[in-house]
């Protein structure tokens, strides 16, 4: 009997402890899907964000921004990392579905390397999904 108790107690608490980390945005902007894109990838590089890869058959793409600013009292961090995921698909209603999610990772310099630890969405990487979101969901 309480072994059955155990399994079910972490569930519970993983379910309810989990933090939300990304921020995504959505939008159905009148644009077809190509055009939407096109506007997501004309707006990233004022944003400073660099595109790390591009699939124009899904038209979703990646793109990635350093930020220097942040500094911590860890020795083993190095920066943060913000990232943005842009996908646009046509929806049966003949609109268009634009989805921004942003991201923000700790890089650490540790004994394997760098690595990366998500973390809660930078105000940085949330207001640049929110830019390209506003920017591409107007007619």
């Amino acid at each position: 009997m309480r072994s059955h108790l155990i399994p079910g107690t972490l569930l519970l608490i993983g379910a309810c402890g989990a933090p939300s980390y990304p921020t995504t945005l959505t939008a159905s902007p009148d644009a077809s899907p190509p055009d939407v894109m096109a506007c997501a990838r004309a707006k990233l590089r004022p944003l400073g964000y660099q595109v790390t890869s591009f699939d124009e058959m899904e038209l979703r793409l990646t793109a990635r921004k350093v930020d220097n600013s942040t500094h911590r009292a860890d020795p083993q961090y190095r920066r943060n990392v913000d990232r943005l995921e842009v996908q646009a698909a046509p929806r049966a209603d003949g609109k268009t579905s634009l989805t921004v999610t942003g991201r923000t990772f700790a890089e650490l310099e540790t004994h394997r390397g760098p690595t990366e630890e998500e973390e809660r969405a930078s105000a940085g990487v949330k207001e640049s999904s929110q830019a390209i979101l506003d920017a591409c969901s107007k007619p």
